[in-house]
């Protein structure tokens, strides 16, 4: 037994669900057991129906007889045919139950554990996704979990055909020991070679898999997310012969893993057929009586027919292990203190109530202070900003600018809470806004360049992850009309309901950003952040746009990030990023 195996799953499920599994590998016990018994009824019955005569004589079932009362033998063997077949249903029904029981426990932990996992992924630092990949992210939520928990059912069916293989090859030791010792010790040499030398060669196919599957979602994510690029540059070919590559070597390698996990099996079924075989046959050159080698042969065949496909089994779920291992080493890899102590407990998901965070309990009414900033991304030494300062009045509007790479978007990165920076603090009215983030958070609106759209409805995009039966329509209407986009919406056929399509294609760059606007003001946040809003626009766009916030100046606290002066030129303070430094160029 792996023990290491055991401890890496300890580390993917709860105590609960360890306990639930405790209680599972009982009812496998159980069931192996059931199985044995199952077949040790088939003896006594073959052996009465092929040689009635030595039967009877039998001293056991003559004790039997006498104890049940019966004095034909006719009635023992029907008594016997009613019993094997009220054992078959019994051990059957369990089988069936033990198989539901173990199907609910892996797939729904794996849902559990999967749902768990992203919510750690959504709840790790900003900082985590500036170097993380999304086609490895989607592979360990999906691929690597579904074969962590393939691994989990795969070692239950292997302790469950376990239990049926010992039972069984001490059954048929009593049957004939000089038979079971030859067959046991074929099929043990032919286990141990699958150990050494097909479950490597199993590891290894399924690590290079994961490395090809991982391609296989890149080179899919990478030109579906980019169609637009795409198709500009006429690049299709070079993205589905990218594509091809992995899915060619992910394919090659499913091969390969389908050939060495048949393997067994036909070693198996080779060598113990021949060994009986050979058995046989030094039985008659012996000058053994084939009257008393043939009930005997074919009691244990009828054991053997059920423990050579049990063995073939147990071979199997050894390779099948060692192919999803790899998945299960990195999910593992995964899981530190903290996130093991998400799964250990239930995932706790409120659909019934509302997503919208309170506002209350933090004050802005004097200003928004970012003082003795430094800050330098993850393994970087170059300092983006040193002991930089920052003042944001309630009710003013600041604008923000400098040259293409000064930090103006980490500004908004560090306000946002995003990004930790090394030494110096934000605050909110004199308070850290890390001591009520959440709250600070709720009094934030944030516009970036590039507005992210779900494929859904207006509605559902301005009430950005609010349930839609949780919209509020009224603060809808309110945060169209207040960023200049109501008049077109009420012009389309389905208004709020409207679909605008993946990525929102079904609608303008210009209208993208007034519903991203919308979408800011829906939570009547006191704080709103432009990060370059119009840069991507043309001038007509831009210059509509700009009117949508200078109308919200008096009304909102604004910071505005831009590359063109005209942009800001109508802000109360005008601050520049400069040599690692926010100065104060203008003010009102």
């Amino acid at each position: 037994m792996d023990f290491s195996l055991l401890k890496k799953i300890n580390l993917i499920l709860g105590k609960t669900q360890r306990i639930k599994m405790a209680g599972l590998m009982f009812m496998i016990l159980i069931g192996g057991i059931l199985e044995t018994a199952g077949v040790s009824l088939l003896l006594p019955v073959v052996s009465a129906i092929m040689d009635e005569e030595s039967f009877a004589a039998n001293e056991y079932v003559i004790l039997a007889m006498s104890i049940l009362g019966i004095s034909s033998v006719k009635s023992l063997v029907f008594l016997l045919l009613f019993m094997l077949g009220f054992m078959y249903i019994i051990k059957n029904a369990f089988l069936i139950l033990l198989t539901f029981l173990q199907a609910r426990f892996v797939f729904k932990n794996r849902s559990q554990c999967t749902t768990n996992m992203l919510s750690l992924y959504l709840n790790r630092p900003y900082e985590f996704y500036l170097n993380a990949e999304t086609s490895v992210i989607v592979q360990n939520l999906y691929n690597d979990m579904e074969n962590s928990f393939n691994l989990l059912l795969q070692f239950m069916n292997l302790i469950a055909e376990l239990v049926v293989t010992v039972c069984l090859s001490l059954f048929l030791l009593i049957v004939d020991p000089k038979l079971m010792i030859v067959v046991v010790s074929l099929l043990g040499v032919v286990t141990l070679l699958i150990i050494k030398s097909i479950k490597p060669r199993l590891r290894a196919t399924g690590d290079a898999a994961r490395d090809s599957l991982a391609g296989v979602y890149k080179w899919i994510l990478q030109p579906v997310t980019g169609i637009k690029d795409v198709k500009a540059f006429n690049r299709e070919s070079f993205f589905v012969k990218r594509f091809y590559k992995y899915a060619s070597d992910y394919a090659n390698h499913l091969i390969k893993n389908n050939v060495l996990t048949a393997m067994p099996r036909l070693l198996i079924e080779t060598i113990a057929i021949v060994g009986i075989l050979v058995y046989v046959g030094v039985s008659m050159a012996a000058g053994i009586d084939s009257s008393k080698i043939v009930p005997l042969i074919s009691a244990f065949a009828l054991a053997a027919m059920r423990l050579l496909p049990s063995v073939n089994r147990v071979n199997t779920y050894i390779a099948n292990i060692a192919y999803y291992e790899p998945a299960l080493n990195n999910i593992s890899g995964l899981i530190d203190a903290d996130t093991k102590k998400a799964f250990e407990l239930p995932l706790q998901i409120s659909f019934g109530e509302s997503e919208e965070t309170s506002k209350e309990n933090i004050s802005m009414k004097d200003q928004v202070c970012l003082k003795n900033i430094d800050f330098s991304y993850p393994n970087t030494d170059k300092k983006i900003f040193d002991r930089a300062e920052m003042i944001i009045p309630i009710g003013k509007s600041v604008g923000v600018m400098g040259a293409s790479g000064s930090g103006k978007t980490t500004i908004i990165d560090i306000l946002l809470g995003m990004l930790k920076v090394q030494s110096g603090n934000i605050t909110c009215d004199g308070m850290d806004i890390f001591e009520n983030y959440e709250k600070w958070l709720a009094n934030v609106g944030y516009i970036p360049q590039n507005i992210y759209m779900l494929d859904a409805s207006i509605k559902e995009n301005i009430a950005f992850g609010i349930p839609v039966d949780e919209i509020d329509e009224k603060r809808v209407w309110d945060a169209l009309e207040k960023a200049q986009m109501k008049t077109f919406v009420e012009a389309q056929p389905e208004g709020l309901n409207s679909q605008i399509g993946e990525a929102g294609v079904r609608i303008s760059g210009g209208q993208r950003q007034r519903l991203g606007i919308a979408r800011a003001l829906y939570h009547d946040p006191e704080l709103l952040i432009f990060d370059e809003a119009t840069s991507a626009l043309d001038n007509d766009t831009e210059t509509a746009i700009m009117d949508a916030i200078d109308a919200l100046h008096g009304q909102k606290t604004l910071v505005i990030i831009a590359h063109r002066l005209r942009t800001i030129e109508n802000c109360d303070l005008v601050y520049e990023v400069r040599d690692s430094k926010i100065e104060l160029k203008s003010s009102k």
